[in-house]
């Protein structure tokens, strides 16, 4: 499924720093903060930003101000931003409150194993995609786009190795219940290069077109890029990533180390891929968020800069 040398595949990418990432930090940001990130993003020119979550504030704290943010980003930028905007939804309650927030794009998780699926939604596997097809429905009449992601396709902390035909299985039914795009995510960065490269055949043979899957990787053992290549190189040109390299999942033991933005479409970049973010800004926004955070950021573009082949300039 390689492409040829030099054909620029184009790249849809998802900014999930201000949902994924911030979510996992210890401390809460204000909503000011918050939208000056999402902003910041939408002006690199990233195809899309997923900017909150719609979880019980019980759940996850860091996410308490959905409803307030998207108010101040339709203020600040009219109510056709959302068109360019995400916010996961976890179950009806979820997609009800961010209906009424205004949201035109959706993405809702399913796990692929009951011991993370109960863990992350407090229901069976089976429960949350009964729920799933109904919040489908809802969704699609409200004239909202909706996605679904499925959790540790690669390994699940409670239950060990995932089989692929589990996998299958399941983004079988997303496509069926009417999923536009279906997320496949590494949660807890287990996945190696020829185990994504394996999935994605496994996939696409049981009827599942590249073109419908996003891929999530998180380099908690240091496989991001290398997996994120494996799968460009399958034929996947949706991919998801965190600016900087904030985040990770709060309901997965030791799940550090979303994909870093930058990092990602840099590399992308250097094997030929066409992608309209730019990179540069990126990092200036890294760069920015180290400095609000007070603390280095796990990305490594950011640090080192886009290198121009031109020698460093002799020390004075």
């Amino acid at each position: 499924m390689q492409h040829a040398p030099g054909s620029k595949q184009a790249i849809y990418f998802t900014e999930v720093g201000p949902r994924d990432g911030l979510q996992n930090l210890p401390q809460t940001l204000s909503t000011e903060i918050k939208l000056d990130l999402v902003e910041r993003l939408l002006d690199s020119e990233v195809d899309q930003v997923e900017a909150a979550s719609f979880v019980a504030p019980s759940w996850v704290p860091q996410m308490a101000d959905a409803e307030e943010l998207l108010k101040r980003l339709v203020a600040s930028r009219g109510r056709g931003v959302m068109h360019r905007v995400r916010v996961l939804v976890p179950n009806p309650r979820g997609l009800e409150r961010a209906l009424a927030a205004g949201a035109r794009h959706v993405v809702a998780n399913l796990a692929v194993t009951d011991g993370f699926n109960r863990r992350n939604l407090n229901h069976s596997v089976a429960e949350t995609l009964s729920e799933l097809e109904s919040m489908a429905g809802v969704a699609r009449t409200s004239g909202c786009v909706f996605d679904v992601g499925l959790s540790v396709a690669f390994g699940c902390p409670f239950e060990g190795a995932v089989d692929p035909d589990r996998v299958a299985e399941l983004a079988d039914a997303c496509q069926e219940l009417g999923a536009v795009e279906i997320g496949i995510a590494d949660t807890i960065g287990v996945a190696g290069p020829r185990q994504v490269s394996a999935l994605l055949e496994h996939l696409v043979r049981s009827g599942i077109p590249t073109e419908q899957l996003s891929l999530h990787f998180h380099d908690t053992r240091g496989m991001g890029l290398a997996n994120a290549l494996a799968a460009y190189e399958g034929g996947v040109r949706r991919f998801e990533g965190s600016v900087g390299g904030i985040g990770g999942c709060p309901f997965a033991p030791r799940a550090t180390g979303n994909v870093c933005s930058e990092d990602l479409l840099y590399m992308l970049e250097r094997v030929g891929a066409a992608v309209e973010a730019d990179v540069e800004s990126l990092c200036r926004i890294a760069e920015h968020l180290e400095q609000v955070l007070g603390e280095r950021l796990p990305g490594s573009l950011y640090r080192a800069g886009i290198w121009s082949g031109a020698p460093a300039p002799a020390p004075s």
